[in-house]
């Protein structure tokens, strides 16, 4: 395979610098990537379809990568107004996009109320289904009181209990985050998207791995099943992050889906 080389770019977007990746020639195609990633997590597949005819543009998001956090907590629309304007600055016209996790509720706001011209969607393990599971607080102190209850909170080890039980718990990226990507999370993690996946009308790919567990299969299946013009594609024996555990599968199936 004919190895790519990245560009690097940087624009100013509403007084903000964003930074992004692109690689190729051909149909532009946007991709959105997850909560605490940034455009690296995504180059093994950004070099798969580079060598297939395409334009391919990954940002950094803000407080992502190498973009800085905005001023204040944002919520998901106020990500894609921005990512609007990064489209419309860079003259995006008739091109694919893809978002995985967060992305993948970015993406989807932008597809379905969003004036842009987007040929296809591709909905990666996205979070757009927000029902009534357990909150970050109640999952960790569930999994703090099994290692330990008051005891372990009252230890010189709790933040290493409270690592853990972030991590066990599926938000860990809440951990990590600095107080304003806190604040920020907080926000998008009460979002349900769900209302919609009715409006979109364009043909869209909704992949999964059959594994995940911080958005379960079960997602996946209900956001095809609402979106008319889908199909679902599972692969097996990944989890959350195919791009990162199964890239070569990830990117024949994306490739085919956009061929048909």
């Amino acid at each position: 395979m004919e190895i790519f080389e990245y560009k690097e770019n940087k624009i100013t977007v509403d007084g903000m610098d964003i930074f992004y990746k692109t690689a190729g020639e051909g149909k532009p195609f946007l991709i959105l990537h997850g909560w605490g990633a940034s455009s690296v997590s995504w180059m093994r597949v950004t070099e798969n379809l580079a060598s297939k005819g395409f334009e391919v543009i990954v940002p950094d998001l803000p407080g992502f990568g190498k973009t800085p956090d905005p001023k204040e907590p944002w919520t998901s629309e106020n990500y894609a107004s921005f990512i609007l304007k990064f489209i419309r600055t860079i003259k995006l016209d008739d091109f694919y996009l893809l978002g995985h996790s967060f992305g993948g509720g970015l993406a989807l706001l932008l597809a379905s109320g969003h004036k842009t011209k987007i040929a296809k969607l591709i909905l990666c393990d996205a979070a757009v289904v927000r029902e009534e599971r357990l909150n970050c607080r109640q999952k960790i102190s569930q999994i703090l009181a099994k290692i330990g209850g008051k005891a372990a909170s009252e230890s010189f080890l709790y933040p290493f209990y409270a690592k853990v039980a972030y991590f066990i718990s599926g938000n860990y990226d809440y951990y990590k985050a600095n107080a304003l990507m806190r604040e920020t999370f907080k926000k998008v993690i009460d979002e349900d998207l769900t209302h919609l996946l009715g409006s979109v009308d364009q043909p869209t790919l909704v992949v999964w791995g059959e594994e995940d567990k911080a958005t379960p299969l079960e997602d996946a299946f209900k956001i095809s099943e609402t979106i008319k013009s889908s199909e679902l594609k599972i692969i097996t024996g990944t989890g959350h992050n195919p791009h990162r555990t199964a890239p070569e599968k990830l990117s024949d199936i994306i490739i085919s889906f956009l061929n048909k």
